[in-house]
């Protein structure tokens, strides 16, 4: 979180603002089982560059390596691969938050 001058009706007036912004935010339920080691697009045409990408099911944040991997070549990436089955019902959440 930042703090920052602003002018309010031509007052200065001093804000605090978070420090960083969402740029991506998905929410998906499953309705179709997907496999271990499966490779799953984005929704929403998202992509990322690397570890930037959070991902949480059931609202548990997941962890990069343990719980998915980053298949394909270069960035941007636009899908991954999980380590577990992922079941008919399971909420995932694919989160991007950048720093201004």
């Amino acid at each position: 979180m930042g703090r920052f001058l602003r002018l309010s009706n031509g007052v200065a007036r001093s804000f605090d603002e978070s420090g960083s912004y969402t740029i991506y935010d998905n929410e998906v339920t499953f309705v179709s089982n997907l496999t271990t080691g499966s490779p799953y697009t984005l929704p929403g045409g998202g992509s990322y560059s690397g570890a930037e990408l959070q991902i949480y099911l059931q609202g548990q944040r997941l962890s990069p390596s343990t719980d998915y991997t980053y298949p394909g070549g270069s960035p941007p990436f636009t899908t991954i691969s999980f380590t577990f089955d992922i079941v008919i019902g399971d909420k995932l959440r694919f989160y991007i938050d950048r720093s201004l």
